[in-house]
């Protein structure tokens, strides 16, 4: 026998082998399939989806009933405040030798105020060595 022979012989068995084979379910999990243990994960993952859109949905309307408190309560602080200032306005048209006065006296408080601070710290305005140099000679 030749060895051409012989090797027709043997890719003949290996053919035969080949057809004879049946496919076989993969024991790993392939991306096609889910196993059915990720069901309950599924319905843990809905449920959650749910509560979550629950609680948007709560905290949106927290939301609306506080903004539309704090926008009342902004309109009412605007009117009092626009009231005011007509009733000071006003009062500054009836009075206006007074209301320079009180400017006048405003401003001279401040002065002095201002004054009397600067002169109280004159010691920190000195350099630092000299302040260093008194406190050691």
């Amino acid at each position: 026998m030749t060895v051409l022979s012989i090797n027709n012989r043997q890719e003949a068995k290996m053919a035969e082998s080949v057809k004879s084979l049946k496919p076989t379910e993969s024991q790993s999990p392939s991306f096609d399939h889910v196993p059915s243990e990720n069901s309950a994960f599924n319905s843990e993952i809905a449920s959650l989806k749910s509560e979550i859109a629950n609680l948007r949905d709560l905290l949106a309307e927290k939301g609306s009933v506080a903004y539309d408190r704090v926008a009342s309560r902004a309109s009412d602080a605007a009117s009092y405040v626009s009231e005011e200032a007509n009733s000071v306005a006003a009062t500054v048209r009836e009075h206006p030798a007074a209301t320079t006065t009180l400017i006048t006296l405003i401003g001279g408080i401040g002065f002095a105020i201002g004054y009397l601070v600067a002169n109280a710290s004159v010691d920190s305005k000195q350099a630092w060595y000299q302040r260093y140099i008194n406190d050691r000679f």
